[in-house]
């Protein structure tokens, strides 16, 4: 019966129809690229929005199970119980901390940030490179003996970023396994 609720009735459906199905869908996505050897920019950007949708719907499963049950919860408030599960699962701060930096951007003079909170531009390290080779100027006969190169390139993975959403993937096949386990222990 549960799933006549649909992906987005109980927590349990998220996470069997959303949740790891867009963690599968970055892992592929991954290794495709890997195996076709696409390193180029827009295949980055691509695995960068797949992970960015795996890495938000892992970060929603603690209000779904919240709400799910919170009559029932021993803890009250959100936030407190979302405190207390990753005080227990650190995998859930991890996962909040890298969402919370990828929605925020700056829209204020950088002064007036808190600097230990990572920002969504602090996350990517794009690079634009420009190398200018200039002959001797006796030998420059016309402008074209002037090289000019331009690269831009965009790193992605981060690695820390890849171990957390690695780790987040071992916790939900864990969590599956474990037959009648929840997060109603706090």
């Amino acid at each position: 019966m549960e799933s006549f609720k649909g992906p987005l009735g109980s927590h349990t459906n998220y996470i069997n129809y959303i949740v790891i199905p867009n963690l599968i869908d970055y892992f592929n996505l991954q290794e495709k690229n890997k195996e076709q050897r696409n390193i180029e920019t827009p295949h980055k950007y691509e695995e960068m929005r797949v992970y960015l949708n795996a890495i938000e719907s892992f970060n929603n499963i603690l209000e779904y199970f919240y709400y799910e049950n919170e009559e029932s919860l021993k803890t009250h408030g959100l936030k407190k119980y979302k405190e207390n599960v990753a005080a227990r699962n650190p995998i859930f701060l991890e996962v909040a901390n890298i969402a919370n930096a990828y929605k925020h951007c700056v829209r204020e003079h950088k002064s007036i940030k808190n600097t230990k909170v990572a920002w969504a531009k602090d996350l990517q390290n794009p690079r634009l490179e420009v190398e200018i080779n200039i002959p001797k100027i006796e030998k420059i006969r016309v402008k074209e003996d002037i090289e000019v190169n331009v690269t831009y390139s965009f790193e992605w993975p981060i690695s820390s970023h890849e171990k957390t959403i690695s780790e987040a993937f071992r916790f939900l096949v864990s969590y599956s396994n474990s037959h009648g386990a929840n997060f109603n222990y706090i």
